[in-house]
């Protein structure tokens, strides 16, 4: 069968949800292609490659934009199979009752995936496969299912060398991505914490006695793919983009990473960059990953006050832990990024009992980050995404109507849909959202800034600031990478058109904006779920 996968843009990280999905079909004998709705025409490509199944795969932010696809495809030819997968369908898998979708996969499909290939190919029943749900098992058994619907996913993928090689090929044939000098790669799946903006506590909820929470590749087969693909496509710098590269804080017990320690130099050989967690850092990590290539490593910080911190996004860190982390990094001379979220929300009565305004708050976020000396620091916006436990904090306060969840942006960096705050304050975050950024970078405009930047209407001159600096610290700091003259040109332009429709939802840059560029929802998601 032939099989087009359809994604909505491609940035400068690997779409690995599609790459695995597509080596999944190819290797059960199935040929694939892509669209991508940003640059491509979906209705010509449909009727050129003539697919038997069209697949999305779908964080929540996109759902709307591939329900607009689907009806596309299903105009071409009602015969066309649709599939859609992805986090927002291991969430809501009632988007099987959106009459231009055939089939959903929920949770990790690896095993799920081929198996419904091949039913769909050999026309055997597909009603019993464990991760998919049709209109009919959904009608007959799984609408009404609630909670029980956990009972129709098979367990957690614990084998993840049985996994082919991303296919990078469908998508370096088809995007810059291939002459993109950084490589992005995941050498785990899972994440232990509790934060209430992400979506991972209820997916460990829902795969609750389903396999570990987090699991990794082998190094040797870890090293394997990354080896392959740098040989195909040169590459200077390798971006592991795992929730959590690491999770335990005695590196003694962790005989993987002493082992990836060990053979990713010898193997591999280029400067890297991971994730982890202040409360989890030690300096015998830093010991132990420095020489092997670690450059670069994000440790969010997310909000500077404690209560918020530890009560409203339970991200369990003290103040403290936090500042020996960044001190650590900056005494083995590691590059850090930490991400922070503006607009979370606080109680009155408990902003009145600690004397503090909205803006307050994420004032102390920014300096947080200008104490730490943080290299890069980005600042979202709070989002009540659909399925995470902050969606029921701000729901349950009055702050967001449960109903509007479709009204969200498909960014994160854009306004606050809570209306707790005053259109002042929200231009105000936006404000200094964007010169937070510069601000931890040139430590002394903190005061102008605070005072009095954030008051004026002058976004487009802070996004311009905010994008240089985020450009150059990205370039040259955090992903160290040589670009000709030419090519560095061609990437500031792509980014900036990326970057832009991030910040201001409305403005039509993209070829497609029809499809690729209306307001939604989303919820952050891994790449292992289709």
């Amino acid at each position: 069968m032939k099989i087009l996968f359809v994604t909505r843009v491609v940035e400068y990280i690997d779409p690995m949800n599609i790459e695995l999905m597509s080596a999944l079909a190819r290797r059960v004998g199935h040929a694939t292609y892509l669209s991508i709705l940003a640059q491509d025409d979906l209705e010509a490509d449909v009727r050129r490659i003539k697919p038997d199944i069209v697949a999305f795969s779908t964080l929540t932010g996109e759902v709307s934009h591939y329900l607009k696809a689907a009806a596309v495809v299903k105009q071409v030819s009602q015969n066309i199979i649709t599939v859609m997968g992805g986090p927002h369908c291991t969430f809501f898998p009632e988007v099987i009752e959106e009459k231009n979708i055939d089939y959903v996969g929920s949770g990790e499909c690896d095993d799920a995936w081929p198996n419904l290939l091949t039913a769909l190919n050999t026309k055997k029943d597909v009603d019993s496969i464990l991760n998919i749900f049709t209109k009919d098992n959904w009608a007959g058994k799984w609408k009404a299912a609630g909670e029980n619907r956990r009972n129709h996913l098979a367990g957690r993928t614990t084998n993840l060398d049985g996994l082919p090689f991303f296919d990078r090929e469908l998508v370096y044939n088809h995007t810059p991505l291939g002459e993109f000098p950084m490589l992005s790669f995941m050498a785990s799946r899972g994440c232990p914490f509790e934060c209430t903006y992400c979506f991972e506590p209820k997916f460990n909820k829902i795969y609750s006695k389903k396999g570990p929470i987090f699991n990794r590749y082998s190094v040797e087969r870890l090293c394997e793919e990354i080896k392959e693909a740098v040989t195909r496509w040169p590459k200077q710098f390798v971006k592991f983009y795992d929730d959590m590269f690491f999770v335990n804080k005695d590196v003694k017990k962790d005989l993987w990473l002493q082992e990836f320690a060990e053979v990713y130099p010898r193997e591999v050989g280029l400067p890297f960059f991971c994730l982890t967690r202040c409360n989890v850092l030690t300096e015998e990590h830093l010991q132990l990953l420095k020489p092997a290539g670690l450059h670069s490593l994000t440790m969010s910080i997310e909000a500077g006050n404690e209560y918020i911190r530890s009560h409203v996004i339970k991200r369990h860190m003290t103040e403290e832990e936090i500042r020996h982390a960044f001190y650590l990094c900056k005494k083995y001379n590691i590059v850090t990024f930490a991400n922070s979220i503006f607009g979370i929300p606080v109680k009155p009565e408990i902003m009145a009992e600690q004397g503090k305004t909205a803006i307050d708050y994420d004032i102390e976020s920014l300096d947080i980050n200008i104490d730490c000396k943080v290299t890069f620091a980005e600042f979202g916006t709070a989002y009540p995404y659909p399925g995470c436990e902050l969606s029921e904090y701000v729901v349950e306060n009055g702050w967001f109507d449960q109903n509007d969840f479709d009204k969200l942006h498909i960014s994160y960096a854009a306004e606050s849909p809570l209306n707790c705050f005053s259109p002042k304050e929200k231009m105000m975050q936006n404000n200094l959202a964007l010169l937070s950024t510069v601000c931890v970078a040139f430590p002394s405009l903190r005061n102008l800034t605070v005072k009095i930047l954030i008051k004026l209407p002058l976004a487009k001159l802070y996004f311009l600031l905010y994008y240089l600096t985020k450009g150059y610290l990205n370039v040259f700091k955090v992903y160290p990478m040589k670009f000709t003259f030419w090519n560095l040109l061609r990437n500031m332009a792509r980014s900036f058109r990326l970057e832009w429709k991030k910040r201001a939802p409305g403005q039509r840059l993209y070829k497609k904006p029809n499809i690729s560029s209306s307001p939604t929802n989303q919820m952050l998601g891994g790449s292992s779920k289709i």
